[in-house]
Protein backbone atom coordinates (compact mmCIF):
# COMPACT_ATOMS: atom_id res chain seq x y z
CA UNK A 1 0.00 0.00 0.00
CA UNK A 2 0.93 3.43 -0.75
CA UNK A 3 -0.51 5.69 1.64
CA UNK A 4 -0.58 9.78 1.23
CA UNK A 5 -1.49 11.80 4.85
CA UNK A 6 -1.87 15.47 4.83
CA UNK A 7 -3.51 18.92 5.33
CA UNK A 8 -3.90 21.60 3.05
CA UNK A 9 -4.86 24.43 5.17
CA UNK A 10 -2.27 25.03 8.44
CA UNK A 11 -3.16 24.55 11.62
CA UNK A 12 -0.15 23.33 13.75
CA UNK A 13 -2.00 20.52 15.87
CA UNK A 14 -2.99 18.66 12.43
CA UNK A 15 1.15 18.03 11.39
CA UNK A 16 0.91 16.32 14.75
CA UNK A 17 -2.15 14.30 14.15
CA UNK A 18 -1.04 13.59 10.21
CA UNK A 19 2.64 11.98 11.59
CA UNK A 20 1.44 10.16 14.19
CA UNK A 21 -0.35 8.15 11.84
CA UNK A 22 2.20 8.04 8.69
CA UNK A 23 4.73 6.72 11.43
CA UNK A 24 1.71 4.04 12.38
CA UNK A 25 1.79 3.16 8.80
CA UNK A 26 5.35 3.09 8.36
CA UNK A 27 6.12 0.45 11.38
CA UNK A 28 3.27 -1.85 10.00
CA UNK A 29 5.07 -1.57 6.39
CA UNK A 30 3.13 0.54 4.03
CA UNK A 31 4.52 3.29 2.18
CA UNK A 32 3.74 6.88 3.36
CA UNK A 33 4.50 10.09 1.88
CA UNK A 34 2.73 13.35 3.14
CA UNK A 35 0.65 16.43 1.57
CA UNK A 36 1.22 19.70 3.55
CA UNK A 37 0.68 23.09 2.89
CA UNK A 38 4.05 24.88 2.66
CA UNK A 39 3.16 27.19 6.03
CA UNK A 40 3.76 23.66 7.68
CA UNK A 41 7.50 23.33 6.57
CA UNK A 42 8.97 25.04 9.54
CA UNK A 43 7.38 22.69 12.17
CA UNK A 44 8.98 19.68 9.69
CA UNK A 45 11.83 17.67 10.40
CA UNK A 46 14.59 17.04 7.73
CA UNK A 47 13.56 13.48 7.72
CA UNK A 48 9.47 14.41 7.35
CA UNK A 49 10.25 17.14 5.17
CA UNK A 50 12.02 14.11 2.51
CA UNK A 51 8.76 12.89 2.58
CA UNK A 52 6.79 15.88 2.22
CA UNK A 53 4.92 16.87 -1.44
CA UNK A 54 3.99 20.61 -0.81
CA UNK A 55 0.71 21.97 -2.21
CA UNK A 56 0.47 25.63 -1.81
CA UNK A 57 0.65 28.05 1.52
CA UNK A 58 -3.09 28.13 2.51
CA UNK A 59 -3.55 29.41 6.12
CA UNK A 60 -7.03 31.30 5.77
CA UNK A 61 -10.30 31.23 4.05
CA UNK A 62 -8.56 34.03 1.36
CA UNK A 63 -4.91 32.27 0.67
CA UNK A 64 -6.93 28.75 0.28
CA UNK A 65 -9.32 30.59 -2.25
CA UNK A 66 -5.90 31.27 -4.06
CA UNK A 67 -4.43 28.05 -3.81
CA UNK A 68 -7.39 26.52 -5.31
CA UNK A 69 -7.22 28.72 -8.06
CA UNK A 70 -3.74 27.83 -9.14
CA UNK A 71 -3.35 25.46 -11.67
CA UNK A 72 0.17 24.82 -10.88
CA UNK A 73 -1.60 22.72 -7.59
CA UNK A 74 -3.97 20.57 -9.45
CA UNK A 75 -0.94 19.56 -11.73
CA UNK A 76 0.83 18.49 -8.52
CA UNK A 77 -2.25 16.53 -7.38
CA UNK A 78 -2.80 14.99 -10.91
CA UNK A 79 1.30 13.98 -10.97
CA UNK A 80 0.97 12.69 -7.41
CA UNK A 81 -1.52 9.79 -9.06
CA UNK A 82 -0.04 9.35 -12.39
CA UNK A 83 3.44 8.75 -11.08
CA UNK A 84 3.30 7.27 -7.87
CA UNK A 85 -0.41 5.67 -7.86
CA UNK A 86 -1.58 5.91 -4.06
CA UNK A 87 -4.05 3.22 -2.52
CA UNK A 88 -5.23 5.53 0.14
CA UNK A 89 -5.23 9.34 1.21
CA UNK A 90 -5.92 10.06 4.39
CA UNK A 91 -6.84 14.03 4.77
CA UNK A 92 -6.90 16.22 7.83
CA UNK A 93 -9.01 19.83 7.89
CA UNK A 94 -11.24 21.13 5.24
CA UNK A 95 -9.63 22.41 2.03
CA UNK A 96 -11.55 23.29 -1.37
CA UNK A 97 -8.46 21.47 -2.90
CA UNK A 98 -9.77 18.04 -0.93
CA UNK A 99 -12.69 18.24 -3.08
CA UNK A 100 -9.73 17.51 -6.46
CA UNK A 101 -8.34 15.08 -4.27
CA UNK A 102 -11.41 12.83 -3.62
CA UNK A 103 -12.44 12.76 -7.27
CA UNK A 104 -9.01 12.03 -8.15
CA UNK A 105 -9.43 8.89 -6.38
CA UNK A 106 -12.63 7.96 -7.58
CA UNK A 107 -10.67 8.09 -10.85
CA UNK A 108 -7.89 6.23 -9.97
CA UNK A 109 -9.63 3.90 -7.38
CA UNK A 110 -7.93 5.29 -4.57
CA UNK A 111 -9.61 5.57 -1.49
CA UNK A 112 -9.92 8.86 -0.18
CA UNK A 113 -10.42 9.00 3.85
CA UNK A 114 -11.25 12.29 5.29
CA UNK A 115 -11.18 13.05 9.10
CA UNK A 116 -14.15 15.31 9.68
CA UNK A 117 -13.88 17.88 13.16
CA UNK A 118 -16.30 19.83 13.16
CA UNK A 119 -19.15 18.04 11.21
CA UNK A 120 -22.04 19.62 12.54
CA UNK A 121 -22.58 23.21 14.74
CA UNK A 122 -25.53 23.27 15.77
CA UNK A 123 -25.21 26.67 17.97
CA UNK A 124 -23.57 28.84 15.46
CA UNK A 125 -23.92 32.13 16.99
CA UNK A 126 -21.24 31.04 19.88
CA UNK A 127 -18.54 31.69 17.46
CA UNK A 128 -19.97 35.15 16.94
CA UNK A 129 -19.31 37.51 14.03
CA UNK A 130 -18.79 36.53 10.52
CA UNK A 131 -17.75 33.19 11.51
CA UNK A 132 -21.08 32.21 12.53
CA UNK A 133 -22.39 32.52 8.98
CA UNK A 134 -19.49 30.81 7.38
CA UNK A 135 -20.07 27.90 8.98
CA UNK A 136 -23.57 27.88 7.14
CA UNK A 137 -21.06 27.54 4.17
CA UNK A 138 -18.78 25.13 5.48
CA UNK A 139 -21.49 22.68 6.27
CA UNK A 140 -22.53 22.42 2.64
CA UNK A 141 -19.49 22.21 0.93
CA UNK A 142 -18.57 19.41 3.54
CA UNK A 143 -21.69 17.59 2.55
CA UNK A 144 -19.76 17.97 -1.31
CA UNK A 145 -16.57 16.58 -0.12
CA UNK A 146 -18.13 13.77 1.84
CA UNK A 147 -19.85 12.25 -1.52
CA UNK A 148 -16.72 11.88 -2.77
CA UNK A 149 -15.54 10.30 0.27
CA UNK A 150 -14.81 6.74 1.27
CA UNK A 151 -14.37 6.79 4.50
CA UNK A 152 -15.10 9.13 6.99
CA UNK A 153 -13.32 9.33 10.53
CA UNK A 154 -14.75 11.24 13.34
CA UNK A 155 -13.04 11.45 17.07
CA UNK A 156 -15.90 11.58 19.91
CA UNK A 157 -19.41 10.44 20.32
CA UNK A 158 -20.57 14.32 20.50
CA UNK A 159 -19.26 14.17 16.52
CA UNK A 160 -20.11 10.73 15.55
CA UNK A 161 -23.74 11.95 16.39
CA UNK A 162 -23.77 14.93 14.88
CA UNK A 163 -22.39 13.26 12.04
CA UNK A 164 -25.25 11.71 11.83
CA UNK A 165 -27.60 13.84 11.84
CA UNK A 166 -26.54 16.29 9.39
CA UNK A 167 -25.18 13.64 6.98
CA UNK A 168 -27.62 10.86 7.79
CA UNK A 169 -27.38 10.22 3.85
CA UNK A 170 -23.74 9.26 3.80
CA UNK A 171 -23.09 5.85 1.90
CA UNK A 172 -19.58 5.57 2.62
CA UNK A 173 -17.38 3.82 5.96
CA UNK A 174 -17.79 6.35 9.39
CA UNK A 175 -15.18 4.84 11.95
CA UNK A 176 -15.07 6.69 15.46
CA UNK A 177 -11.36 7.27 16.10
CA UNK A 178 -10.08 9.43 19.08
CA UNK A 179 -7.55 12.10 18.24
CA UNK A 180 -3.84 10.55 18.37
CA UNK A 181 -1.02 12.42 18.45
CA UNK A 182 2.74 12.41 18.38
CA UNK A 183 3.84 11.97 21.89
CA UNK A 184 6.46 14.53 23.11
CA UNK A 185 6.11 13.84 26.60
CA UNK A 186 8.26 12.83 29.45
CA UNK A 187 7.91 11.11 32.52
CA UNK A 188 9.46 14.79 34.08
CA UNK A 189 5.84 15.54 34.05
CA UNK A 190 5.90 17.45 37.76
CA UNK A 191 8.65 19.91 37.66
CA UNK A 192 8.33 23.52 37.46
CA UNK A 193 4.35 24.25 37.71
CA UNK A 194 3.56 27.83 37.70
CA UNK A 195 0.96 29.01 35.86
CA UNK A 196 -2.88 28.90 35.41
CA UNK A 197 -2.91 28.64 31.48
CA UNK A 198 -5.62 29.59 28.66
CA UNK A 199 -4.50 28.46 25.26
CA UNK A 200 -5.89 31.22 22.63
CA UNK A 201 -6.92 32.43 20.30
CA UNK A 202 -9.36 34.58 21.64
CA UNK A 203 -12.52 33.55 19.58
CA UNK A 204 -15.81 33.55 21.09
CA UNK A 205 -16.34 29.90 21.18
CA UNK A 206 -13.23 29.75 23.38
CA UNK A 207 -15.25 31.91 26.39
CA UNK A 208 -12.25 34.26 26.80
CA UNK A 209 -14.26 36.10 28.94
CA UNK A 210 -14.70 33.53 31.51
CA UNK A 211 -10.74 33.47 31.43
CA UNK A 212 -10.66 37.17 31.84
CA UNK A 213 -13.20 37.00 35.10
CA UNK A 214 -11.37 34.25 36.75
CA UNK A 215 -8.00 36.09 36.11
CA UNK A 216 -9.49 39.55 37.71
CA UNK A 217 -11.62 37.74 40.80
CA UNK A 218 -7.85 36.06 41.56
CA UNK A 219 -6.59 39.28 42.01
CA UNK A 220 -9.25 41.10 43.80
CA UNK A 221 -8.95 38.18 46.36
CA UNK A 222 -5.35 38.15 46.38
CA UNK A 223 -5.30 34.72 45.32
CA UNK A 224 -1.55 35.07 44.17
CA UNK A 225 -1.90 32.76 41.26
CA UNK A 226 -0.04 33.33 37.83
CA UNK A 227 -1.95 32.92 34.77
CA UNK A 228 -0.75 32.38 31.44
CA UNK A 229 -2.53 33.05 28.13
CA UNK A 230 -0.86 31.31 25.19
CA UNK A 231 -1.99 32.66 21.50
CA UNK A 232 -0.53 32.04 17.96
CA UNK A 233 -2.31 35.22 16.93
CA UNK A 234 -1.95 38.32 18.23
CA UNK A 235 -4.20 39.56 21.33
CA UNK A 236 -5.41 43.29 21.04
CA UNK A 237 -8.33 43.59 23.25
CA UNK A 238 -7.20 45.75 25.60
CA UNK A 239 -8.75 44.04 28.55
CA UNK A 240 -6.15 41.54 28.70
CA UNK A 241 -3.16 43.84 28.76
CA UNK A 242 -1.38 45.15 31.98
CA UNK A 243 -2.60 42.93 34.69
CA UNK A 244 0.07 42.35 36.83
CA UNK A 245 -0.96 37.96 37.31
CA UNK A 246 -1.47 37.48 33.45
CA UNK A 247 1.46 36.86 31.03
CA UNK A 248 0.84 37.32 27.60
CA UNK A 249 2.46 34.84 25.26
CA UNK A 250 2.29 35.44 21.70
CA UNK A 251 4.56 33.95 19.22
CA UNK A 252 3.16 33.09 15.32
CA UNK A 253 5.27 30.09 15.44
CA UNK A 254 5.41 28.07 18.83
CA UNK A 255 7.83 25.06 17.81
CA UNK A 256 6.32 21.71 18.94
CA UNK A 257 8.40 21.66 21.86
CA UNK A 258 8.13 25.20 23.24
CA UNK A 259 4.52 24.84 23.10
CA UNK A 260 5.08 21.56 25.52
CA UNK A 261 6.68 23.32 27.95
CA UNK A 262 4.72 25.99 28.34
CA UNK A 263 2.16 23.18 29.30
CA UNK A 264 4.15 20.98 31.04
CA UNK A 265 5.06 24.61 33.34
CA UNK A 266 1.31 24.54 34.28
CA UNK A 267 -0.11 23.28 36.94
CA UNK A 268 -3.86 24.28 35.27
CA UNK A 269 -5.38 24.59 31.84
CA UNK A 270 -8.73 26.04 31.26
CA UNK A 271 -11.00 25.35 28.74
CA UNK A 272 -14.33 27.13 29.15
CA UNK A 273 -15.65 26.47 25.67
CA UNK A 274 -19.05 27.63 24.96
CA UNK A 275 -18.73 24.95 22.37
CA UNK A 276 -17.01 22.11 21.36
CA UNK A 277 -16.96 19.18 20.31
CA UNK A 278 -13.60 17.37 20.99
CA UNK A 279 -10.76 19.32 22.16
CA UNK A 280 -7.05 18.76 20.92
CA UNK A 281 -5.70 21.32 23.71
CA UNK A 282 -7.82 18.46 26.20
CA UNK A 283 -5.51 16.29 25.14
CA UNK A 284 -1.93 18.01 24.08
CA UNK A 285 -2.09 18.96 28.10
CA UNK A 286 -2.79 15.35 29.00
CA UNK A 287 0.38 14.90 27.46
CA UNK A 288 2.52 16.80 29.81
CA UNK A 289 0.77 15.47 32.63
CA UNK A 290 -1.25 18.89 33.26
CA UNK A 291 -5.24 18.61 34.27
CA UNK A 292 -7.66 20.75 32.81
CA UNK A 293 -10.87 22.66 34.23
CA UNK A 294 -13.20 22.73 32.02
CA UNK A 295 -16.99 23.49 30.80
CA UNK A 296 -19.02 20.52 30.48
CA UNK A 297 -20.28 21.17 27.00
CA UNK A 298 -20.99 19.17 23.85
CA UNK A 299 -18.12 16.48 23.75
CA UNK A 300 -16.14 17.72 26.17
CA UNK A 301 -17.39 15.33 29.60
CA UNK A 302 -15.97 12.43 27.14
CA UNK A 303 -13.01 13.39 27.66
CA UNK A 304 -12.32 14.99 31.10
CA UNK A 305 -12.73 12.94 34.02
CA UNK A 306 -14.47 14.64 36.88
CA UNK A 307 -11.64 14.77 39.98
CA UNK A 308 -9.42 12.19 38.19
CA UNK A 309 -7.76 14.24 35.16
CA UNK A 310 -9.83 17.24 35.28
CA UNK A 311 -13.21 19.23 36.80
CA UNK A 312 -16.07 20.07 34.97
CA UNK A 313 -17.82 22.75 35.79
CA UNK A 314 -20.89 24.09 34.19
CA UNK A 315 -20.16 27.11 31.54
CA UNK A 316 -22.86 29.44 33.02
CA UNK A 317 -21.53 28.82 36.16
CA UNK A 318 -20.67 32.21 38.72
CA UNK A 319 -16.80 32.77 38.64
CA UNK A 320 -16.63 31.21 42.63
CA UNK A 321 -16.94 27.73 40.66
CA UNK A 322 -14.40 27.90 38.49
CA UNK A 323 -12.34 29.35 41.31
CA UNK A 324 -13.01 25.86 43.19
CA UNK A 325 -12.19 23.96 40.10
CA UNK A 326 -8.60 25.66 40.23
CA UNK A 327 -8.63 24.75 44.02
CA UNK A 328 -9.15 21.20 43.15
CA UNK A 329 -6.81 19.98 40.72
CA UNK A 330 -4.09 22.14 42.64
CA UNK A 331 -4.66 20.80 45.86
CA UNK A 332 -4.82 17.28 44.01
CA UNK A 333 -2.24 18.01 41.45
CA UNK A 334 -0.29 14.94 42.39
CA UNK A 335 -2.58 12.18 41.94
CA UNK A 336 -4.28 14.28 38.96
CA UNK A 337 -1.20 14.65 36.70
CA UNK A 338 -0.32 10.67 36.99
CA UNK A 339 -3.45 10.28 36.25
CA UNK A 340 -3.63 12.85 32.85
CA UNK A 341 -0.19 11.24 31.68
CA UNK A 342 -1.28 7.55 32.01
CA UNK A 343 -4.80 8.59 30.78
CA UNK A 344 -2.90 10.20 27.38
CA UNK A 345 -0.77 7.01 26.45
CA UNK A 346 -3.65 4.82 27.08
CA UNK A 347 -5.68 6.26 24.93
CA UNK A 348 -4.93 9.76 22.84
CA UNK A 349 -0.54 8.89 21.85
CA UNK A 350 -0.63 7.79 18.53
CA UNK A 351 1.16 4.19 19.17
CA UNK A 352 -2.97 3.39 19.31
CA UNK A 353 -3.04 3.87 15.89
CA UNK A 354 -2.83 -0.12 15.67
CA UNK A 355 -5.90 -0.48 17.67
CA UNK A 356 -7.53 1.46 13.81
CA UNK A 357 -5.40 0.75 11.16
CA UNK A 358 -7.11 -2.70 9.70
CA UNK A 359 -10.24 -1.18 9.87
CA UNK A 360 -9.85 2.22 8.68
CA UNK A 361 -7.48 0.82 5.57
CA UNK A 362 -9.23 -2.43 4.72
Amino acid sequence: MTIYVGSLEYSPVYKSLCCAFGKACEEEGYSVRYLFSREYDWMLHKQMREKTIFIGSSHSISSMLKDTLDFKNTRIIEKIFLKNKPTHIYMQNYHLLNHYVAKMCRKHRCRFIYHTHEPYVKNKSAHGGLHQYWLYLYEYMEKKLLQDTDVAVVSSIEASQLFDERYHWFGGKKIEIPLLFEDLGDIDIANNRKYISFIGPLVPAKGPEIFLNIVDYSSECNLFWSFLLISRSQVNDPAFHNKSNLMIFYKRRIPDEEFGDLIRNSYVVLTPYKRETQSAGILVSYMYGTPVVSSNVGGLPEFVNHGKTGYLVNVDAPVEEWIEGINYTMKNFSKMTVNCRNYFAENFSGKNWKKYLNDLLS
